[in-house]
């Protein structure tokens, strides 16, 4: 153990070293320590003394010597640098000292300053000599007698001269002003130049110098002082001015042996280098070493002879010593390299690219040029390039291919790239093949060489090219982006050598823009241009590039490539491509198909498969077309046009905060459907021989293809279905062709005429002459606007003009029915044509009987009327006669007659026979019939007259039910009847009651099925019979029949209608509803179920009938659903409806005051909610006008009436709700104050008014606001709100200094304008005079008094132990503190009434302006203190005040929400400590649409949300006393998020815009960034030194600024708990947030206790959160109080985008300084509450219960037994945290059993169990004993329990007076006297107030000024463990 203690402590030593040591490194700093300054002199010298590292504070020792000033940064608030200055003349040599004092760290750095006179100066300078056109820096220095070097002559004057050395008159060098030099002092931070410059300028110089060489020579440059009495002191130096030389090739040379090769001289002039030409006169070369090597002397002719080295040297002969050399090295080569480098055309080396070098494989490009260079080396391993010169023997081998061309270099290159050792490959054509090189060189000897070889192998590819699929292959390729969406599109590329796409490699020149795979497939990110390029991976410069452009979408259009109408039931294909904003298509934009949104207008057009149509790609590919981005098939169910629209609508700012537009994207095509092209027959051959068809059926039900007409007839025929005439841009067609077979003119045969003057559609046929013809009918739209495809429907109709083969007679058809005429025509007959089967009628009535034309195929003729008829009556006498007359009413063609029918039964013959051709005909048409056709064209049949018997209902549905009957009622026919069924297992039949044999039949149902009825009438002969098909079934279903959503006024009455069927649509009658048991099922008793004879309460009655009423109780939204009992035992149950209970509907306000110009949105209070649309009208809109949202505007003075009303989703009206409005102008003002007196210190808010309204009626109208107070020394104004230009002035806050009166007067103007209606201007004054009440002269008291209000219980005030909660014993229920109320025992009547009592930790009071204090007792120690007094004071005053609404003005983004905090304050302005529930308060605010309020049941606060941009004004008053109010203007708009954060040095903090419409874009600034630094796109700020500055955001017609306060290092710190932190089963203490502190200024006290701090949650709605410090330990933490589902679930602001999480922040902040702060962010995970009994007992009566639950509903549920129980979710409001579920259980089983239902919430573990008993009432006895164990087991439990106590009392009572003894010392530094706690037991509310920081000062104030109170062993403490 001893070990490892002493290592620990080791390390702990080392570790504080290295604290020590990094702060000894990392402290303030400055530039020098040492200074030497002369004295004062009639030009002053100033040193500037710079520091870093920190913030000084300056000071020095001599002020007469010296003077010191500081210099400060922008931000005027620290100062690094001082400017330093001698003041005294010169008396000697003097010493003194500056001290630079760190203020933030204390530190103190001493800087030892010398004064004394100059012994001399000298010119300093890097060198003597300078080039020609070079300039060069003078600089003066200066030393005192000891040679010591002076710190700054800055500011001295001097004179500088110069001369020509020779004395001429030529000067070699120029003097250069430091203006126009490029001299800088790097803003003032390392020179003094600004100083320097302006002596220049005034004619003199300073202590630099800068001159230029003019000419080569020397000259002379002096300098002497311009201060009397120093001007002696001089200084001279010469400077020589010489040309500048160079030398190529540059040093150092390598060659071989037996190299010659000459040297290229260039000179510098006009800092331009120019070539000297060889000889030159002013130049001579020389070699060192001339075994080596020898040179020209002239012209510099240089030719190696030896290994070795030497160097080569020429000189200037005008200037001695001037020279310049190059290094010679003969040497021996080792490698011969060849080098490829791409070559341009026009002749130049491509300089980006690096070369290639033969020990790597070359890949060149069809088609271009190369560089191929040959280098030779030496050397291993640094290896030196040798020169080569022409007389080396280098040469290439392989010039001729097929694949390549090698030629020499031009003459103008040879000189820069060699002549010798480049040439030029100009590639061919793709191959492979090889190029040798050769160099034959001197080995070391003259005599004897050898050669370097090498071989590189060369491949020729094609040049590696895109493949677009554009026309003209323009390498660009364009794409479309929206946020989440990312277009890819796969790039082809050919060429580069490349077998596998591996051989490919991809980049992209902006990856933020586009990506691209190893595979060539582009991906758009974000707008932009980038660059693509793909290189072969064998050769890096065969390349291609293609430009791809990202862009957002601007247009989306149709693409014209399909028809735009089509026949019903088929499909219309339809695509869509975008373009970009220059109009240009998009290369690929299928990644969007998702995202495009068809729709149609109408019902009839459905969209199919909008985004899988992946065939039509390849039909648009095929049609050469643009890309599509999204298909779609359009299902045409039913004729018509609508408009087909594809959309595209994406917010940008739900992704990317930078971005600010949004895209809504739209293409429209009018689209159509038409039903297929159809020929009717319009005109009615039921007259005339012909058959009938229903003109009033549907037009698609009946089309003819085929007409046969007697020649001389014709029959008009309409055109049905077909396109339509699509608009004047499309040209319609519309034509009839004709089709026959010989060549005989066929108008003479067939005439077809179009009926124009009738209908557009309608033609007449004409039959002239005999034979078979075919009509084509055309009809359609061909090419035009919007109509790319033509759409020409056809029609075919066969017209046959012949006689008839046959008639057949139609007999009592009112009508000749085609399948009547068919089934005639089919009918046996004997011989004359007489049908053999009798057509039985019924006698006592006239029937029709019409004969019509048969063809030779049997089909009925449209038209014989040419023919003419004879009838004939046979054996009729008594039965039936031709009605003459009827018959003349009737009908005027002879194809029909009217015949009369007696009461008799019989038989009677009716023959029709054609006779011959119509009198109107004869003419032309009379050789038409052949001879003898009488005997084929007729027909005859036999009529049977008979009573008809009918059966009525021919169907009836019956309910399979035992007591079931049903009624059959019989007509006609005779008395003598027989009725079978053909299954008598499905109903059997009853005979009726005496007397009702004749007319009705009863049947009983026996089982499921369906049968027929057969009713045999056996009085007749032949018998008749009748039928009817009863089907009997039990119910499928039942369904409530009056909708889904029923709203019904409290206290009112709805009936509610059923109906009952089977699953093939057919219902059940009414009547038999009584025997389904159908009951009625509600949720809860918000409405009832009521009788219908009386409004009785009968819930769960059965219903009888097909409908029910029930009667609204109490507001709200229930459900109801009802049930029906199956034959079988099984329920079915009907869907469930919203039943919504609304109260009478309301306007609010119902009546309202406003002035010429006021707005106000006006709101429904009640009334329904679902389904409903309320219309605001006004009487008179000349007053006021009110727009569909409620806002009312008033337009000029008068009155008018509002009315609301409330429609349903039918249009239908609901309610009403009427108010009126008042338009005034005021004639005087008023000043508001809630209060006529207000005391001193303490604060009330005034305001204007009218005396017809209040602020909200005017506010928005005036401006100019001047406030003034008569005399400032009784009251002052402390926080305006005043902004003249926001006109937000209207509220003042006054100040009570001193007693006394004052009036306080405002001034303002008001401009009443309604645009076009009503101007007018005035100005208003109003005063009031208030009271300032003073404090008592001795009132010590005062901040330890609590105000209450009257007859009032609070909260837990009173603290009963000062322990920590956790260590109290939690056996005991006695507290240490004993607390009790102090009174005067001189009054008995006062002693015993009780104005103010304790109830145990809470004080009671009951009336007014009563006082009293608490005494509070230390059981254990004895001590005795006043704890606090109460005062007892009415409710006067309301606020809407915190420390984050300090001005009456509120800035909120759109979406924000923020709690408007509630506070009551009695008449003088004092605040309560507590007033819950007292009094209520309203909350109004006059534009509703702009902010959201919401206020909860007892809560002190209102909590407000931003909807939408615009200003409102919030009043929160007393009741309905609008004096007694207060208000709050918030401003809803864009805003900088976070607003005035406080941040540390170094952090980082990212800035955004919330609340905007759209997102917005523009740049960020601030004003200070040596305080803070940010980003200008990003708006990501860095906290760089401590200060406050601004930050401004400036975008398009918009300009934010925020405060920011950057401190320095981390004071406060705040953790998270590492538990999971959920709602549900919270900890008693709450979760834990540690806050640690810095001890820095701001978190100590003089005493060294850490000071107090605020705790606060973010955001609030979630929870609360109050500080708590551990005594024991001393640590601190912010405790969080998580709410619950419930209190979530009432009081939040419901979302649909809510998610069960929330994360959150706690901060905390130092009170004495709230701008120290830290915070630390969480999840809250929501747990989730069931609302109701743990158990559930279910009996048979109801066997369905249900579950609710709320909070978080991502849950699982399941029971144990799954086969008693089903449970299944029947509503869920998927709200986050804040959701609700219902879940419902049904019992499966009919038998006795307990089970468990088990919800789990996965998240967070949390686990609920309910328990379920089924109860069927069989078995008692078991149970009973059962209960009698379990009562046995609690018993012994109990008793168990009790002995276990008493044992443990009397243990305890044996150890109290041990731990007693030690509680009477206290000692400050013997920690065994620390005395043992008794604990008691505390229960804090929730919501428990913190003792007021006035009473814990005065405390504090009290225990130090106690004479002789000794503070060493105490520490102070807060009684409530709180902050």
């Amino acid at each position: 153990m001893v070990p490892v203690s002493f290592c620990f402590f080791f390390l702990l030593l080392l570790l504080s070293a290295g604290e020590s040591s990094s702060q000894l490194v990392s402290g303030p700093h400055i530039t020098d320590v040492n200074i030497l300054l002369p004295p004062k002199m009639k030009n002053p010298v100033e040193y500037r003394l710079q520091g870093s590292d920190g913030c000084f504070k300056w000071s020095w020792d001599h002020h007469d010597i010296l003077s010191v000033t500081p210099e400060f940064n922008s931000s005027s608030h620290c100062s690094t640098s001082a400017r330093l200055r001698s003041i005294s003349p010169y008396s000697g040599r003097k010493e003194t000292a500056v001290y630079a004092t760190d203020i933030q760290t204390g530190m103190v750095i001493r800087c030892k300053v010398f004064i004394d006179n100059f012994s001399r100066i000298q010119i300093f300078h890097n060198s003597i000599k300078l080039d020609l056109d070079g300039l060069s820096m003078l600089r003066v220095r200066a030393f005192d007698n000891e040679d010591n070097e002076f710190s700054s002559l800055v500011g001295l004057q001097f004179i500088w001269k110069l001369m020509p050395e020779s004395g001429g008159s030529t000067h070699h060098l120029a003097h250069v002003p430091l203006k126009e030099s490029p001299l800088t002092d790097c803003g003032g931070l390392c020179g003094y130049l600004d100083i320097q410059k302006k002596l220049e300028d005034s004619g003199v110089f300073a202590d630099l110098f800068v001159v230029k060489g003019t000419k080569i020579g020397h000259e002379k440059v002096s300098v002497h002082l311009l201060e009397a009495p120093l001007t002696h002191i001089a200084d001279e130096i010469v400077l020589t001015v010489a040309e500048a030389m160079s030398l190529e090739p540059r040093s150092p040379v390598y060659v071989l042996m037996g190299a010659s090769f000459g040297y290229t001289l260039k000179v510098m002039r006009g800092n331009v280098p120019q070539a000297v030409d060889l000889p030159s006169p002013h130049h001579r070369w020389s070699v060192l070493n001339s075994s080596v090597a020898q040179v020209d002397s002239l012209i510099g002719l240089t030719k190696a002879l030896s290994l070795g080295v030497t160097t080569v040297v020429v000189e200037d002969t005008r200037v001695a010593g001037h020279i310049q050399g190059s290094s010679i090295n003969v040497v021996t080569p080792d490698t011969l390299i060849l080098y490829i480098s791409p070559w341009s055309m026009s002749g130049d080396l491509i300089t980006e690219s690096k070369p290639f070098p033969s020990s790597m494989h070359w890949y060149v490009v069809s088609g271009r040029q190369y560089l191929i260079q040959m280098k030779i080396f030496s050397g291993r391993p640094d290896a030196h390039e040798i020169y080569i010169t022409e007389t080396d023997d280098i040469k290439l081998y392989g010039k001729d291919s097929d694949y390549w061309k090698i030629v020499s270099l031009p003459d103008e290159l040879s000189s820069e790239y060699g002549q010798r050792n480049s040439r030029i490959l100009n590639a061919i054509s793709p191959g492979l093949g090889e190029l040798t090189s050769t160099l034959t060189y001197f080995s070391g000897h003259q005599e004897s060489k050898e050669v370097l070889k090498v071989v590189q192998e060369i491949r020729v590819c094609e040049k590696v090219q895109f493949t677009l699929n554009s026309e003209d292959d323009t390498p660009k390729v364009l794409l479309p982006w929206t946020p989440a969406v990312y277009q890819e599109m796969e790039l082809i590329v050919t060429g580069g050598c490349a077998k596998a796409s591996s051989d490919y490699k991809w980049f992209t020149s902006d990856i933020s823009i586009l990506s691209v795979s190893a595979y060539g497939i582009i991906q758009a990110k974000r707008p932009g241009i980038a660059t693509v390029k793909v290189v072969s991976t064998f050769d890096s410069q065969n390349f291609d590039e293609v430009i791809v452009e990202v862009s957002i979408p601007s247009s989306m259009v149709m693409l014209q490539n399909f028809p735009v109408e089509t026949v019903v039931g088929s499909h219309l294909k339809a695509a869509v491509t975008m373009k970009a904003l220059n109009g240009a298509t998009f290369s690929r934009c299928d990644a969007f198909n998702s995202l495009i949104k068809w729709k149609t207008g109408s019902e009839s057009f459905v969209i199919v498969n909008a985004t899988s149509e992946m065939m039509m790609l390849d039909e648009l590919r095929s049609m050469d077309s643009s890309p599509p981005c999204s298909r779609a098939s359009i299902y045409t169910a039913s004729t018509g046009r609508t408009v087909l629209q594809a959309t595209l609508a994406k917010e940008f700012h739900y992704f990317d905060k930078s971005l600010s537009e949004s895209i809504d994207l739209k293409a429209t095509l009018t689209i159509g459907a038409y039903l297929p092209l159809s020929v009717r027959q319009d005109s009615d051959g039921n007259h005339h021989g012909g058959y009938w068809f229903d003109k009033a059926q549907e037009e698609t039900d009946f089309g003819v293809s085929k007409l046969y007409l007697v020649p001389g007839t014709y029959v008009d025929v309409m055109l049905l279905g077909g396109p339509e005439r699509w608009d004047d841009n499309v040209e319609f067609t519309e034509t009839v062709k004709t089709l026959y077979e010989d060549e005989e003119d066929l108008t003479s045969r067939v005439n077809v005429h179009h009926e124009v003057d009738r209908r557009a559609n309608m033609y007449r046929i004409s039959c002239q002459k005999l034979g078979s013809y075919k009509l084509v009918f055309l009809r359609g739209n061909l090419l035009g606007i919007d109509h790319p495809v033509p759409a020409v429907a056809e029609a075919l109709l066969s017209v046959h003009c012949s006689l008839p083969s046959s008639v057949v007679l139609i007999v009592d058809e009112p009508v000749n029915k085609l399948d009547v005429i068919r089934a005639a025509s089919q009918a046996d007959r004997a011989p004359g044509r007489l049908r053999v089967t009798p057509v039985t009628v019924a006698n006592g009535q006239i029937i029709r009987v019409a004969a019509v034309g048969i063809s030779e195929f049997g089909e009925a003729f449209s038209n014989s009327s040419t023919l003419s008829l004879r009838w004939e009556l046979t054996s009729c006498n008594n039965l039936a006669y031709w009605d003459d007359d009827y018959n003349s009413k009737m009908t005027k063609s002879g194809w029909e007659r009217f015949l009369a029918l007696r009461n008799e039964s019989g038989l009677c013959t009716v023959r029709a026979t054609v006779s011959g051709i119509d009198y109107s005909f004869k003419s032309q048409y009379s050789t038409l019939l052949p001879q003898g056709s009488e005997s084929t064209l007729t027909d005859a049949v036999r009529l049977q007259l008979v009573s008809t018997l009918r059966v009525t209902p021919e169907f009836n549905l019956v309910f399979f039910n035992p007591n079931a009957k049903v009624n059959l009622s019989m007509t006609g026919g005779s008395c003598l009847w027989e009725a079978v069924v053909n299954n008598s297992r499905v109903a059997e039949v009853i005979r009726p009651p005496s007397g009702l044999q004749c007319s009705q039949m009863m049947l009983s149902p026996k089982g499921l099925g369906t049968t027929i009825v057969t009713v045999y009438d056996i009085g007749v002969s032949p018998p008749l019979s009748a039928l009817a098909l009863i089907k009997v079934a039990d119910v499928d279903w039942i369904k409530i029949a009056s909708g889904d959503e029923i709203s019904i006024m409290e206290g009112s009455t709805h009936s509610i209608d059923l109906l009952t069927g089977i699953d093939d649509g057919m219902t059940f009658d009414s009547s038999q509803y009584s025997l389904m048991d159908i009951m009625v099922h509600i949720e809860d008793d918000l409405v009832e179920h009521v009788t219908v004879d009386e409004d009785s309460l009968s819930v769960g009655e059965h219903v009888a009938t097909s409908s029910f009423k029930i009667a609204a109780r109490r507001l709200g939204i229930t459900t109801l659903y009802v049930s029906a009992r199956q034959q079988s035992g099984g329920k079915v149950l009907s869907q469930t409806i919203k039943v919504e209970v609304y109260s009478p509907p309301r306007l609010h306000p119902q009546g309202i005051f406003l002035v010429p110009g006021a707005s106000y949105v006006l709101t429904i209070e009640g009334g329904p909610t679902m389904n409903v649309s309320v219309d605001y009208t006004t009487v008179d809109n000349e007053v006021a006008k009110i727009e569909k949202s409620g806002r009312l505007y008033a337009t000029s003075p008068g009155n008018t009436t509002i009315y609301a009303t409330i429609y349903g989703s039918e249009g239908a009206v609901i309610c009403q709700a009427i108010g009126n409005a008042e338009v005034g102008l005021p004639a005087t003002a008023m000043l508001v104050a809630q209060s006529d007196t207000v005391a001193v210190g303490h604060e009330m808010p005034v305001s204007p008014s009218f005396p017809e309204g209040d602020l909200l009626s005017f506010y928005e109208l005036c401006s100019a606001y001047k406030w003034t107070i008569e005399d400032e020394k009784v009251l002052i104004f402390i926080a305006s709100s005043i902004n003249v230009e926001e006109n937000a002035g209207f509220v003042n806050v006054v100040q009570g200094r001193s007693a006394g009166k004052t009036r306080v007067t405002i001034a303002f103007s008001c401009d009443f304008v309604s645009p076009g209606l009503y101007s007018e201007s005035r100005t208003y004054e109003a005063s009031m005079i208030l009271s300032v009440v003073p404090d008592l002269p001795l009132s010590l008291g005062a901040p330890m008094t609590w105000v209450l209000p009257p007859f009032y219980t609070s909260s837990g005030l009173l603290p009963s132990s000062s322990e920590p909660q956790k260590h109290r014993d939690g056996q005991s229920h006695r507290g240490n503190i004993v607390y009790s109320i102090l009174k005067d025992c001189s009054s008995r009547a006062d002693f015993e009434r009780d104005t103010i009592s304790i109830n145990g930790g809470s004080v009671k009071t009951t009336d007014s302006n009563n006082v009293a204090c608490i005494q509070a007792k230390d059981r254990t120690s004895g001590r005795i203190e006043i704890a606090a007094c109460v005062r007892v004071a009415e409710v006067a005053q309301i606020r809407m005040k915190s420390e984050g609404i300090p001005f009456h003005v509120i800035d909120l983004a759109v979406g924000g929400e923020l709690e408007l905090p509630i506070n009551y304050y009695d008449t003088l302005g004092i605040p309560f400590l507590e007033a819950h529930g007292v009094t209520t308060y309203n909350v109004e605010t006059n534009h509703r649409d702009v902010v959201f309020i919401k206020t909860v049941n007892d809560q002190p606060s209102a909590y407000i949300k931003g909807i939408k941009h615009g200003k409102a004004l919030i009043r929160v008053s007393i009741g309905d006393n609008l004096r007694k109010s207060d208000y709050v203007l918030v401003s809803v708009g864009a805003h900088i998020f976070p607003q005035n954060p406080v941040i540390h040095t170094g952090n980082l903090l990212n800035f955004s815009i919330t609340g905007a419409d759209n997102e917005v874009t523009g740049q960020w600034f601030t004003s200070n960034r040596s305080v803070i630094s940010v980003n200008v796109a990003s708006g990501q700020a860095k906290a760089i030194s401590q200060g406050s500055t601004h930050v401004t955001f400036k975008g398009h017609g918009l300009k934010l600024q925020t405060k920011v306060t950057v401190l320095f290092g981390n004071t406060i710190y705040v953790d998270s708990p590492g538990e999971t932190l959920t709602n549900v089963h919270v900890p008693a203490e709450g979760y834990k947030f540690p806050v640690k502190f810095r001890e820095n200024k701001f978190a100590v006290t003089e005493h060294g206790n850490k000071a107090t701090f605020n705790c606060q949650v973010d955001p609030p709605f979630i929870g609360y959160t109050k500080p708590w410090m551990d005594l024991d330990t001393g640590n601190t933490y912010c405790l969080f109080f998580p709410y619950s589902p419930e209190h979530l679930v009432h009081s939040m602001s419901i979302t649909k985008d809510m998610k069960p999480h929330v994360s959150f922040s706690v901060d905390a902040s130092l009170k004495e300084a709230r701008r120290v702060s830290g915070s630390a962010s969480a999840l809250l995970i929501g747990g989730f509450s069931v609302t109701g009994p743990d158990k559930l007992n279910i009996n048979p009566d109801s066997n369905t219960t249900i579950i609710s639950l709320v909070g978080n509903t991502d849950v699982q549920i399941h029971c144990r037994n799954k086969g008693r129980l089903s449970i299944s979710l029947i509503k869920r409001d998927d709200f986050g945290i804040a959701g609700h579920a219902q879940y419902k259980v049904n019992v499966l089983r009919s038998e006795q059993f307990t089970d468990r239902i088990i919800i789990t919430l996965p998240a967070t573990g949390q686990i609920v169990e309910i328990d379920v008993c089924y109860d069927t009432g069989e078995s008692l006895v078991a149970s009973s004993k059962d209960g009698y164990s379990v009562l046995l087991k609690i018993l012994w439990g109990v008793l168990v329990l009790v002995v276990s106590v008493i044992i443990l009392m009397k243990v305890i009572d044996r150890q109290v007076p041990t731990g007693a003894t030690g509680t009477a010392t206290y000692s400050g530094n013997a920690a065994q006297g620390t005395p043992e706690r008794r604990s008691g037991t505390v229960i804090y509310h929730e919501e428990s107030p913190r003792t007021p920081s006035p009473f814990m000062e005065y405390v504090k104030r009290t225990v130090d000024e106690t004479p002789y109170y000794r503070r060493e062993g105490r520490r102070r403490f807060n009684p409530q463990n709180t902050m």
